[in-house]
């Protein structure tokens, strides 16, 4: 029986690209939950001081993350795996960089 060989990343060996994508997949949706997860939090803190426009900085975050999590589930369906956690590893730098600009260090 012959074996098939697995793509994977070089350099990295025994983790196919199809399991980056997993990983990658994985970790956009927690930084979605996470996101919106600080909505919650800062109505928690805020009580009776939380505006909507204090929530809308989060819930622009969140939604960053949601459209990102969407193109990389897009691409790992159209098996283009190393897309996929590209993807993953462009939003980070992304939502740091948002954070930076619209929210402040």
């Amino acid at each position: 029986m012959p074996t098939q060989s697995r793509a994977t990343i070089s350099g990295v060996t025994g983790v196919t690209k199809e399991r980056w994508a997993q990983a990658g997949i994985t970790i956009e949706f927690l930084i979605v939950v996470r996101s919106l997860g600080e909505f919650f939090w800062l109505r928690h803190v805020q009580g009776a001081n939380f505006s909507t426009a204090m929530a809308a900085l989060y819930v622009g975050g969140a939604l960053v993350a949601t459209c990102s999590c969407w193109a990389g589930v897009t691409a790992y369906f159209f098996r283009r795996y190393a897309l996929s956690a590209w993807i993953t590893l462009g939003t980070v730098p992304v939502l740091i960089l948002y954070k930076i600009a619209v929210m402040g260090w």
